[in-house]
């Protein structure tokens, strides 16, 4: 039992996946932040656009 420990203990296939889970996390945090700064600006463009296009100035005269 003594030896079976000191050899699970003494493993490090699974390291590896351990960095991937952290770095995939932190590229999917940084996306999810990216586009939460685009939809923002994407929301007030849109509400600029529509308060000019509700209200259009036409003039019938020179």
């Amino acid at each position: 039992m003594k030896n079976a420990i000191k050899r699970f203990l003494g493993t490090d296939e699974g390291a590896v996946t351990v960095d991937w889970v952290i770095l995939s996390a932190g590229v999917i945090s940084l996306a999810l932040a990216a586009g939460s700064v685009v939809i923002d600006g994407t929301e007030d463009l849109s509400g600029d656009i529509d308060a000019e296009l509700s209200n259009p100035l036409i003039k019938t005269t020179f």
